[in-house]
């Protein structure tokens, strides 16, 4: 016969929601609302004067058993080398040695900002930069630059002269993440620094950044692609099987669950998709993660196989 689980005695589910508020730093208001009574029943039960508590402890334990179930839950594999960070890490190489511009690009999700993340982690001298659309600009581009290397300059043109002092012999390397919202004027910026400063600059993003480096053809582009010195374009179906074991490797999965992994990143959502299906599968089915749970959570999840 099964043995019944133990439930929480008050003392031990007041205790609880003690320590439970300590530690999130949530109202009694919120967590209220999270065990779905009053913050005045709430109230009455952590004062001991709640009268039916009987109907709260059971609450609490669910509380208990879900935040557990967060905690113990699976993360994201740990970084591995896969065939397309090889290929976006040896662009950043490129440039770090040889001082030149290179452009990898390609679809999301497959890689690229955990390549240059890794790069980053693993060499002092690269400088690591990522672009949104507030930081499309040259003045963007000099803010983020001036904020990686310590310049305090608040006029543009001596920020952009102390950047190239700093960078100047200095054997760095720049990457640049999400690249493809530069503008063509903030591209043709970066090139400058990096002739005036004799460094590499590694451009990583979507197609559109070699598009925008490419231009039409027309001769005020032809100054900016000729800089480029290699170019690596990445793609969802550049991702292996061997890729795919590498990253769940240390997650004892069966063949066939390796499998449909490997035919999500295939799809749209690239390896990206793959990772958050798997973590996803391991919460909601407390690590019981095969080819059937992972249908399951495909389906919940909306991603067609």
């Amino acid at each position: 016969m099964e043995d019944k689980k133990r439930e929480m005695s008050m003392e031990e589910a007041i205790e609880y929601i003690k320590h439970y508020q300590e530690q999130s730093g949530k109202s009694q208001a919120a967590v209220a609302q999270e065990l779905g009574i009053s913050s005045g029943a709430l109230s009455g039960f952590l004062s001991g004067s709640y009268k039916t508590p009987h109907t709260i402890i059971p609450k609490i334990e669910n509380l208990a058993e879900l935040q557990d179930r967060k905690n113990s839950s699976l993360q994201d594999p740990p970084y591995v080398q896969t065939s397309i960070s090889k290929v976006v890490e040896n662009a950043i190489k490129y440039s770090h040695v040889r001082g030149k511009i290179s452009v990898a690009y390609g679809d999301a999700g497959i890689g690229k900002t955990q390549a240059c993340r890794h790069y980053l982690a693993q060499n002092s001298l690269a400088i690591g930069i990522t672009i949104s659309p507030t930081y499309a600009s040259i003045t963007g581009v000099n803010e983020l630059l001036a904020d990686a290397l310590g310049v305090r300059e608040r006029v543009a043109r001596k920020i952009t002269a102390e950047i190239v002092n700093r960078l100047k012999g200095s054997g760095r390397v720049i990457v640049i993440d999400e690249a493809q919202h530069l503008t063509v004027r903030a591209l043709n910026h970066i090139r400058c620094l990096a002739d005036e400063a004799g460094i590499g600059v590694c451009l990583v993003g979507n197609e559109e950044v070699y598009t925008k480096l490419k231009g039409s053809g027309k001769a005020d582009f032809a100054q900016l692609f000729s800089r480029i010195g290699m170019r690596a374009p990445v793609s969802v179906h550049d991702i292996t099987k061997e890729d795919v074991g590498k990253v769940f490797g240390g997650m004892d999965l069966k063949e066939d669950a390796l499998s449909i992994l490997y035919q999500i990143c295939h799809t749209n959502y690239g390896l990206r998709g793959a990772v958050n299906v798997f973590v996803n599968t391991a919460a909601v089915f407390d690590g019981d993660v095969n080819a059937g749970t992972l249908a399951r959570m495909m389906k919940e999840m909306n991603i067609g196989r």
